[in-house]
């Protein structure tokens, strides 16, 4: 993360289905590492990295640093998102 709008692909368009499975478990977890999000949204790593680029140019999830680690959670602005999205 952290890598900012010149290295987001403008192109990319996320998948809702993807958005869905990631906010959900950030929104369960409240704060999780990118491996265990890939794991458990059932979301190869890859695919991953560049939802949340998208995710974080939006200002839905930002990074943040727990027991040393770097881990991933909501915004405010993405608790509301993810809490709309939730109940699809």
């Amino acid at each position: 993360m952290q890598r900012g709008i010149e290295k987001l692909d403008l192109k990319f368009e996320p998948s809702m289905k993807i958005l869905v499975r990631i906010m959900r478990v950030i929104l369960e977890k409240n704060c999780i590492k990118k491996t265990n999000l890939s794991q458990e949204a059932n979301v190869q790593y890859t695919r991953l990295l560049k939802h949340l680029d998208w995710l974080e140019v939006k200002h839905l999830v930002e990074p943040m640093i727990e027991d040393g680690r770097i881990g991933i959670k909501l915004t405010n602005k993405g608790k509301e998102f993810a809490t709309l999205i939730s109940a699809i």
